[in-house]
């Protein structure tokens, strides 16, 4: 019951809206758990970067969340944490040589920028965006912004998988017109193309906490975990919307998005010629 399909980053790059259309198709059941990191498991434990509820640390942990699995289906996940690590294409082609890869991308610099206010919301940085860029502090920095020089991360798929493996979605690609972009990828996965898919539920939409009280709580990871496995499933999203609020996302000024641009402006160049694309947005 190999898992075939792997939507293996970038963070924040609507890899969970796609994870969640993907499971509408009949022929395709995604993990029960979104980013189940099993073959990256070593490196996020190994840099402490290991935030879920239980680690999915062996393959029978990591089989059963497709225990609902019919006849006909196609077995995916989404963990954007494979994209980083250079070890870990090489893991999933020995585990199914047959695999099918799918990138999402997403200007860096916004990407980065939406990472870092994720981390902000969960109360995992109080640090200001710009201190971060600045200090260059190891983990925030990678996270943020070495995870955004996609074209060495996208070599070593090409690598392991030959690019006939591999599917490249772009970011604003696929917010501008999500389902031309669905349905590219069905064609890839040799999908029935017509499939009717609900675009109207908005998936991992912004939010923050409603004031430093619940943003202080909600950083005590442990505490989260056991909250997460106490509370019945169906009350989490209310709880949320009780304790957050829906809202504009704060924006970048543009004397820390030009620098950060400059930052990211030599891998967007290599990365045009490496997908033979024009990716001039991205560098104003």
């Amino acid at each position: 019951m190999n898992v075939k399909i792997f939507i293996v980053g970038a963070p924040k790059a609507g890899t969970t809206s796609l994870h969640h259309y993907l499971n509408e198709h009949p022929d395709v059941l995604m993990s029960e758990e979104k980013e189940p990191d099993y073959f990256s498991n070593k490196e996020l434990s190994d840099q402490g970067l290991y935030y879920g509820t239980s680690q999915i640390d062996n393959e029978e942990k990591y089989h059963n969340l497709f225990k609902n699995k019919k006849n006909e289906q196609i077995l995916g996940e989404a963990s954007v944490s494979y994209l980083f690590y250079p070890e870990v294409p090489q893991r999933i082609k020995n585990y199914n040589p047959e695999a099918k890869i799918i990138i999402m991308l997403r200007n860096p610099v916004d990407r980065a920028f939406s990472h870092y206010l994720m981390d902000y919301r969960l109360g995992l940085t109080s640090e200001s965006f710009d201190d971060i860029f600045k200090k260059k502090s190891e983990l925030k920095f990678q996270q943020y912004f070495v995870l955004g020089n996609y074209s060495s991360q996208i070599i070593n798929y090409f690598n392991v998988f030959g690019k006939e493996n591999i599917h490249i979605i772009l970011y604003s690609d696929f917010k501008k017109n999500t389902p031309l972009e669905l349905e590219k990828v069905f064609d890839f996965l040799s999908l029935n193309t017509n499939y009717s898919i609900d675009f109207n539920k908005v998936h991992n939409s912004f939010s923050m906490p409603k004031n430093n009280i619940v943003r202080k709580i909600y950083s005590i990871i442990w505490l989260r975990k056991v909250l997460v496995t106490l509370i019945p499933f169906p009350f989490i999203s209310q709880i949320k919307s009780i304790l957050f609020n829906k809202g504009d996302k704060p924006k970048i000024s543009l004397e820390v998005r030009n620098s950060v641009s400059l930052y990211f402006e030599k891998d967007i160049e290599i990365l045009e010629k490496l997908l033979s694309i024009n990716l001039e947005k991205w560098k104003k």
